[in-house]
């Protein structure tokens, strides 16, 4: 991805962060499938490849005595899958990789989608901010972009 596209997605990020604070810096991961199957094994016991997945690392309120907030999360996107999905979808890939941000800072924040509710709100949430990002024509729904993380979760 160009470094403008590095930024349109750090403000799309900035921008879903500003909307669900969280306690510090989140470090973004754009890698592969293989990365993905591994840390999905290691941690979910899912032993195959996802699109995001998302690591809260907060280290309580004690670690910021020191001085600068410490890591709050990682997010680990598969080129490979967004990608795929982005043709699917026919949209550009910026937009499915911003999709799949928002998705991973959303359950930092402490939001999932484990229940119809939940689905509904992070699909709600992620297809406002990427309108108000310009990243997702106002006749495009990320319902529909979505329905990717109900049928493989």
């Amino acid at each position: 991805m160009p470094v403008t596209q590095h930024r349109r997605l750090a403000r799309v990020g900035r921008a879903a962060i500003a909307a669900h604070p969280l306690g510090g810096p989140v470090q973004l991961v754009l890698t592969g499938d293989r990365q993905l199957r591994r840390l999905n094994a290691a941690y979910l016991g899912k032993d195959r490849s996802t699109d995001v997945l998302s690591f809260n690392l907060d280290p309580g309120p004690e670690a910021q005595l020191g001085g600068a907030a410490p890591m709050w999360g990682e997010i680990y996107i598969s080129m490979v899958r967004a990608r795929a999905q982005a043709k699917e979808q026919q949209v550009p890939l910026l937009t499915e990789v911003a999709r799949l941000l928002v998705h991973g800072l959303l359950h930092l924040a402490g939001y999932d989608h484990a229940d119809e509710e939940g689905l509904r709100f992070m699909e709600g949430e992620t297809e406002r901010l990427l309108l108000e990002a310009g990243l997702l024509p106002p006749t495009l729904t990320t319902t529909a972009l979505a329905s990717s993380f109900s049928a493989k979760e």
